[in-house]
């Protein structure tokens, strides 16, 4: 098996300071600019696995679980969890730690993305993956089970 098929391989992670500039008056840094590194980091680890242009088809379970402030440090983590035929579930999660105290870092949002490799403007194969060890099979499976979930919706419409 080559090093680009393996899970653990495409993944990223990014950490950054919120400025000013993200936030709202009250300091509170908005969801769409969360969103936003969220989709950036998913980009990211799609074309590291696709090696090609890939572009976002949907953002599910979008979750705020802790506020962020300007001032916090965030980490985000993307992790390839799944590929189907043309595309990738990811899951893309924030983590924020505040520098006043310096607490302990906490989950702040998480979100399942689906990204779509293209060629030539049009959804292309992507290589698949082998979930190895425990942790990528399971993450595996809850990537598949997303995917089906999302496939069963369309069938519907």
């Amino acid at each position: 098996m080559t090093l680009y098929n393996n899970i653990s391989f495409s993944n990223a992670i990014t950490t950054m300071i919120m400025q000013p500039a993200h936030a709202n008056a009250q300091g509170n840094v908005h969801g769409g600019e969360l969103m936003k590194v969220m989709d950036n980091m998913a980009g990211i680890v799609a074309i590291r696995h696709a090696k090609s242009n890939v572009v976002t088809a949907r953002a599910d379970e979008l979750v705020f679980s802790k506020p962020v402030n300007v001032g916090d440090i965030i980490t985000c983590i993307g992790q390839l969890a799944y590929v189907g035929n043309t595309s990738m579930q990811v899951i893309v999660k924030v983590f924020v730690r505040n520098l006043q105290d310096y607490s302990e870092v906490e989950l702040a949002t998480s979100a399942f993305f689906t990204m779509v490799h293209l060629s030539d403007g049009k959804p292309a194969p992507v290589e698949k993956i082998i979930p190895e060890t425990q942790e990528e099979k399971e993450l595996y499976a809850l990537g598949e089970e997303k995917h089906l979930e999302i496939k069963k919706k369309f069938k519907r419409l």
